[in-house]
This record gives C-alpha cells, sequence and structure tokens, in this order.
C-alpha cells in the first residue's frame, strides 16, 4: 500500500508542476502576443497612440483561427463568441479613428477622450476574458478555464489518496483515530 501511495502522490505531483510550468510558458505567449499590446493601448496618451496599439492588438488575433469560435463548449452565447466581441472592438477601433479628426482642444474631444478611457479601463475586461479564453482553449485546452479546474481537482486528490494509502489505508487510519481517542479519555481517568 505504502508505494501505491507514493506513487499516487507523485503523479498528482508531478501533474501540477507540468501545468505550472506550461501555464507559465502559455501567459507568457499570451502576453508577449496579445495582451501587451491592449496593456501598452491603455497606457498610452494619445489618441493616435491609442489606436496604433490597438490595431496591433486586432491584428495578432486576425487569421489564426479564431473565427466563428468560443469560450465556450456547452453554453455559447453572442457575449463568449470571437466573432461578436471582435466586432465590439472594431467599433472601438472605429471610434478612435473618429476621435482622431476632432480638435484636440474641443470640448468634444475631450468628452471622447473620457469614454474611450471608461470602457478601456472597465468595460472592455469581459471583452478581454472572451479573446484570452478562446486563445486558451486552443492553445493549452488542458489549461482552459473549468478543464484546469478539474484537473487541479483530480490532482490534489491523488495527492489526498497517496497519503491515505501511505498510512496504511482508512481503516488503519480509523483505528489509530479511535486508539489516540482511548488512550486520551483513560488518561482523563487515570
Amino acid at each position: 500500500m505504502r508505494k501505491q501511495g507514493i506513487i499516487s502522490i507523485s503523479i498528482g505531483v508531478l501533474w501540477l508542476v507540468v501545468m505550472i510550468f506550461f501555464a507559465t510558458i502559455g501567459n507568457y505567449h499570451y502576453e508577449r502576443d496579445y495582451e501587451s499590446y491592449w496593456n501598452l493601448a491603455e497606457k498610452a496618451s494619445t489618441i493616435q497612440q491609442k489606436a496604433v496599439y490597438i490595431d496591433k492588438f486586432v491584428s495578432e488575433f486576425k487569421g489564426k483561427g479564431f473565427d466563428g469560435d468560443y469560450n465556450a463548449v456547452f453554453f455559447k452565447t453572442p457575449d463568449n463568441s470571437f466573432d461578436k466581441n471582435m466586432e465590439a472592438l472594431q467599433s472601438l477601433k472605429t471610434r478612435l479613428d473618429e476621435i482622431q479628426k476632432m480638435n484636440v482642444a474641443s470640448f468634444e474631444y475631450q468628452t471622447a477622450i473620457q469614454q474611450i478611457t471608461a470602457q478601456e479601463q472597465g468595460e472592455a475586461q469581459a471583452m478581454l476574458d472572451v479573446f484570452s479564453g478562446i486563445w486558451w482553449k486552443n492553445s493549452y485546452i488542458f489549461l482552459w478555464d473549468w478543464v484546469a479546474g478539474i484537473e487541479i481537482i483530480c490532482s490534489i486528490l491523488l495527492i489526498a489518496i497517496g497519503f491515505v494509502k501511505i498510512g496504511g489505508g482508512l481503516k488503519k487510519i480509523n483505528q489509530a483515530m479511535k486508539d489516540a481517542e482511548r488512550q486520551r479519555l483513560l488518561s482523563k481517568l487515570g
């Protein structure tokens, strides 16, 4: 039983290490190829610079096979659709192009800047989560959303089962707990 316990713990720990390794690589690739352009767009202080980075963000997703995909397997909705979220992103890009034509000193320009900044900082997060989720589903499905959650639970269960087996099994552990309780009661009486 002890050998089975060690094997179970080893498999559970090894799988968690593999997941961490690939999650680190995946995070780096997503950050480098996609998310960094969005982050730079948020940091840019001019509409022109924001537009350049958003163009790069959009162009990185184009032609990568994400068209028609969803950040879901079972419950597909327009909200988790790559195409619909890309349309929303394109509307943001169109708005940036319109703002570039405005007079920088005008009230209209200042209002437009505030709207774009608010959209980037708050409302866009759900859209970015869809893009990120679709990328993970296509690139590292074993690390995507609920699939990764199931794997983590299974790994933890394997580790727990391994410790139980090393301890001699549930019967032996249960008996040891009863013996300890009996000793505790005897020491109180005696």
